[in-house]
């Protein structure tokens, strides 16, 4: 499969990033913490290799959201861009709505155990009690 480039920019458009993904792949995850972050019942967002992801224009400020994770957020508009800390590795993940006309596909539902229970999930994905340890990411 050859890598595509996606574009994507935060609410301000002041951060702009290409994604270099052949496949993007998206897991919505139902902790505290995302739904804290992006206000609502879960985020939906896109793991990858750090040199996957390419800052192109402004810079990021850091919050450390955990003991172990990080977010990286645009400091004009606050949009989150990258989260790191979600798995052992040094991957990184971008929030799905902040992708440029990208089709994102839905793998798999995380951290399932915090569930709100105003929300409800339809469809057969799998579903994880927290992040797999068997994920691997694509080129």
């Amino acid at each position: 499969m050859s890598k595509t480039t996606t574009s994507g920019r935060c609410l301000c458009g002041a951060v702009q990033f290409r994604v270099h993904r052949s496949f993007l792949g998206g897991v919505k995850c139902y902790c505290r913490m995302c739904r804290q972050a992006h206000g609502g019942p879960y985020s939906l967002h896109v793991a990858m290799r750090r040199d996957q992801f390419e800052l192109l224009e402004g810079r990021l400020e850091v919050y450390a959201s955990s003991s172990h994770g990080r977010r990286e957020f645009c400091p004009q508009c606050g949009s989150h861009v990258l989260v790191h800390g979600q798995t052992a590795d040094s991957s990184v993940a971008v929030p799905a709505g902040l992708l440029d006309a990208a089709e994102v596909v839905v793998t798999a539902h995380i951290f399932v155990d915090d569930l709100v229970s105003w929300h409800q999930i339809q469809d057969d994905l799998p579903q994880h009690a927290a992040w797999p340890p068997d994920v691997q990411l694509p080129a």
